[in-house]
């Protein structure tokens, strides 16, 4: 039997593990798939304290709509505003089932809230990805790296550059 360095074992062990991001590549072929929607939300009950300070942003690679038709979670990325002026934390990769969206009333359930979403343009997108501190000067607390990473800021860049 061939002895394994250790260092290869050990490695090989992070790999299996899920949510390692600093040993994925960044462009692996999930992370480098084109996002071509983004959407705001805005909640669409009573705010707790200043929740309706943070709008969260969030990135398909289909429209909303169209997500009402598949099967199983579609993966997209969500990322969490101040006042959609800057980026407040990356929160990686959420699961949105079909049953989340009502095309309809164009809302959206995520995180255990109800949503109205709004598409903005890649225009709009890249001005935020683009200047992540915006232009409002406010505290920035050190947040942990979302649980489940989706694909860099240049990445996502990337994809609505070619979408213009």
């Amino acid at each position: 039997m061939k002895q394994i360095p250790i260092f290869g074992f050990v490695l090989l062990c992070l790999l299996t593990i899920p949510g390692i991001a600093w040993i994925q590549s960044s462009s692996s072929p999930d992370r480098r798939e084109d996002y071509s929607h983004a959407y705001y939300l805005f909640l669409a009950g009573v705010p707790k304290g200043c929740e309706d300070c943070y709008v969260p942003l969030l990135i398909t690679k289909e429209p909303l709509e169209r997500l009402t038709n598949t099967k199983g979670n579609a993966g997209c990325v969500l990322i969490i505003t101040y006042e959609r002026d800057s980026i407040w934390h990356d929160d990686g990769f959420v699961s949105v089932l079909p049953s989340d969206i009502e095309a309809g009333p164009r809302t959206v359930r995520l995180n255990e809230r109800k949503y109205r979403y709004q598409e903005i343009s890649s225009r709009e997108v890249l001005k935020l990805l683009q200047n992540p501190m915006g232009t409002i000067p406010i505290s920035r607390p050190i947040l942990p790296n979302a649980t489940s990473p989706g694909p860099s800021l240049q990445e996502l860049i990337s994809a609505f550059k070619q979408r213009n």
